[in-house]
């Protein structure tokens, strides 16, 4: 296995491996034969949940709530493999339960959530973003702690348009291994819906 890692530090305190540099590990941990992805495991920080060095909390954890533990009271989930010395990108796990959403709706929602002190900055995220959190471990590749999406055939959409299509939106589909698909914007099937993330600004252990 490799298990060589660029390791970053943060200005003004802990870091995540914030090099842009490297992509992601993809979770992939079983090898089917030398060279392919469980036996080479290429990409950032130690293995999917573990990051290369601590993150602002002192801990290795790449997934925490907003106060630095695995609570998860208000749902929010804080990705620290995003963290580059000032902010980082956190999710609202419990929005992907929603059904029968379009995607002007799925991005007004969004814009519109708000849940405890965070109020604003709310939005749906583009498909990069949303890919930035499969893992390949799992058949359902949004189905683990502390994501937790575990239902087969559900679709998320992106704030990213089709541009071979401008009337669809990218969608990525929790079903089998994963994939990305394109949809009509203008879809209200129960297996549409929205997982909200922000951006949030982070000032020592506060998150804002």
């Amino acid at each position: 296995m490799n298990t060589t890692y660029i390791k970053a530090t943060a200005s003004g305190g802990g870091g995540s491996s914030i090099s842009t540099a490297t992509l992601m590990k993809t979770g992939q941990t079983t090898s089917y034969r030398t060279g392919d992805d469980g036996d080479l495991q290429e990409g950032r920080n130690v293995d999917f949940f573990t990051l290369a060095e601590n993150n602002v909390f002192g801990t290795t954890d790449r997934f925490t709530d907003e106060l630095g533990g695995q609570v998860y009271a208000n749902d929010i989930v804080i990705d620290w493999s995003t963290f580059n010395g000032s902010t980082v990108l956190g999710w609202y796990r419990i929005r992907g339960t929603y059904t029968d959403i379009s995607w002007n709706d799925a991005i007004d929602n969004s814009l519109l959530f708000s849940i405890g002190t965070f109020t604003s900055g709310w939005r749906l995220p583009n498909m990069q973003e949303l890919m930035s959190i499969i893992n390949y471990s799992t058949i359902l590749p949004y189905d683990y702690t502390p994501i937790n999406q575990s239902l087969s055939g559900v679709s998320f959409w992106s704030a990213t348009t089709d541009p071979a299509t401008t009337s669809n939106a990218l969608i990525f589909r929790n079903a089998w291994n994963g994939h990305t698909n394109t949809r009509i914007k203008t879809n209200t099937s129960t297996s549409y819906r929205a997982m909200p993330c922000r951006t949030f600004t982070v000032t020592g252990t506060t998150l804002s």
